[in-house]
C-alpha cells in the first residue's frame, strides 16, 4: 500500500497555527530566521570523514515535535518502511531477511541532503492533500537550505515520505515476484529465500535506480552488496546486522571489538573509575554490550556482569556538586517544574544519584527523597511539546 494521511487535509494557514498552537506570525517569522535556529555540529562516519548534524533550537525543537504530533503521527505507513516508525527498528528490519538465500543491500547516495524542499512541498501538498499556502509553510519550518537537515525530528518521516508515489510500485513487484522488500531510510533491502539469476538481480537494481532518479536521488554504487548463503565466507548483512544464521547478529569481528573494548574498561578501572573519561568509556562499550543481549548473544551476560563489577564512580568535587544540584532543584517554583528544561535537569540528577549510590548509599537516599518533592509536573515529552513558543 502507499502511505497515507488518517486526518482532515489541513486547509489553511489558521488551521495549522491552531493545530500547532503558535500565531501564524510567529511560524512564518520562525521560517524566515532558520538560520537563527540552527547549529551545525559535526560527527565521525565510520570511514572517519565528518557528518553535519544541524541542532535545532529549542523553539524549532518544539516546533517540529508539535509538527510530528500533529501530523506525522497521523500517518499510516506501509509495512515495507522500518526507518522511524513506531514498534519498528533495525533489528525489526534486519528480521525481515533472516530467511534470504540471496540479499541485495543498497544505499542511497547523500540521501537527506537531495531531498529537495520542493519535493518535501510536494508531500504536504500532493499525499497530504494540504493548502498550497500550508505545504509551502510547512517545507520551509522543515528543510534548512533547500534540503532536509540531519539532526530535525521531521526529517526521519519526510525520509519515509519522499517515495510515496513510486516506492509501492517497486515493494509490490517484489511481493508478487516472492521476494522481501524493505526501507530503512536510506538503506534498502531486497531479499529472496531462492537462488536469483544475474538478470533477475540487474532488473531489481535498475528498478529501484529508476524510483529513485524519479525523485532526483541516485544509488551509492561503491555500497551495492549483492551476497548468497551458496558463499558463506560472504557475510549476508542488513543494516549493519548478520543474518547468515536465521536471525540478526552482531558479526563476530564487532563482538571481537566489544570484547576488547570490555578488557580496556577492567584495566582503566584500577584507580581510575572516578575519571570523567572512564564513565564515558563505560556508558560507550555499556551501550554496544546492551546491543548484544538484545539481540540475544550467549556472551552478553559475561559482558554485563564484568561491566557491572566495575561500575563508575564520583570523586568528591562530583558528590558535592550532586548536592548542590539537587539543593538547587528543590528550591524550584512548581511553575519552572511544568518546563523542558527542569525536566530534562531533574532525570540527569536523578542518574547521577544513582552513582552517588555506589559510594554513599546513604547520602543517595537523603537526596532522593529530596528531589522526590520537586518532581516535573508533567511527563519529558508533554514538557517538550507543550514549551511556550
Amino acid at each position: 500500500m502507499r502511505p497515507f494521511y488518517t486526518k482532515k487535509p489541513v486547509g489553511s494557514v489558521a488551521a495549522l497555527s491552531a493545530s500547532l498552537r503558535v500565531s501564524d506570525a510567529v511560524l512564518k517569522h520562525t521560517a524566515d530566521n532558520l538560520d537563527k535556529h540552527y547549529t551545525p555540529y559535526q560527527i565521525p562516519k565510520k570511514n572517519g570523514k565528518p557528518r553535519t548534524i544541524m541542532i535545532p533550537s529549542l523553539h524549532l525543537k518544539t516546533l517540529q515535535k508539535r509538527i510530528n504530533r500533529e501530523i506525522f503521527s497521523h500517518v499510516k505507513y506501509p509495512d515495507y518502511l522500518y526507518g522511524g516508525v513506531e514498534g519498528k527498528d533495525y533489528v525489526r528490519n534486519a528480521e525481515m531477511h533472516a530467511k534470504a538465500h540471496v540479499l541485495v543491500s543498497l544505499d542511497v547516495k547523500d540521501f537527506y541532503p537531495s531531498i529537495s524542499a520542493d519535493r518535501v512541498t510536494g508531500i504536504y501538498q500532493y499525499l497530504l492533500k494540504f493548502n498550497p499556502g500550508v505545504a509551502e509553510l510547512l517545507a520551509r519550518l522543515t528543510t534548512y537550505k533547500g534540503a532536509v537537515p540531519q539532526g530535525a525530528c521531521t526529517s526521519s518521516h519526510l525520509a519515509n515520505l519522499i517515495l510515496h508515489d513510486v516506492e509501492y510500485h517497486v515493494a509490490q513487484y517484489c511481493k508478487n515476484a516472492g521476494l522481501v522488500y524493505t526501507r530503512l531510510l536510506d538503506d534498502i533491502c531486497v531479499s529472496s529465500e531462492a537462488a536469483l539469476s544475474e538478470k533477475k538481480i540487474s532488473r531489481i537494481i535498475e528498478m529501484i535506480s529508476r524510483m529513485l532518479r524519479d525523485k532526483g536521488l541516485k544509488l551509492k554504487h561503491q555500497k551495492t552488496r549483492i551476497s548468497s548463503k551458496s558463499n558463506p565466507k560472504e557475510l549476508m548483512e542488513v543494516t549493519g546486522l548478520w543474518v547468515n544464521r536465521g536471525m540478526p547478529r552482531v558479526n563476530s569481528t564487532e563482538r571481537r571489538s566489544i570484547r576488547v573494548e570490555v578488557h580496556r574498561c577492567r584495566q582503566l578501572a584500577a584507580g581510575r573509575r572516578t575519571d570523567l573519561a572512564y564513565h564515558k568509556a563505560h556508558g560507550s562499550v555499556s551501550g554496544k554490550v546492551a546491543m548484544l543481549n538484545y539481540l540475544r548473544h550467549s556472551e552478553a551476560g559475561r559482558l554485563r556482569r564484568s561491566l557491572g563489577a566495575i561500575l563508575p564512580e564520583y570523586d568528591q568535587a562530583e558528590m558535592t556538586k550532586t548536592v548542590k544540584i539537587v539543593e538547587m532543584l528543590s528550591r524550584t517554583s512548581p511553575k519552572d517544574r511544568e518546563k523542558y528544561s527542569f525536566n530534562v535537569s531533574f532525570f540527569k540528577t536523578l542518574q547521577r544519584l544513582n552513582v552517588v549510590a555506589r559510594t554513599d548509599p546513604k547520602l543517595a537516599v537523603r537526596l532522593r527523597k529530596k528531589l522526590a518533592s520537586c518532581r516535573p509536573t508533567k511527563h519529558s515529552s508533554a514538557t517538550l511539546y507543550d514549551e511556550p513558543i
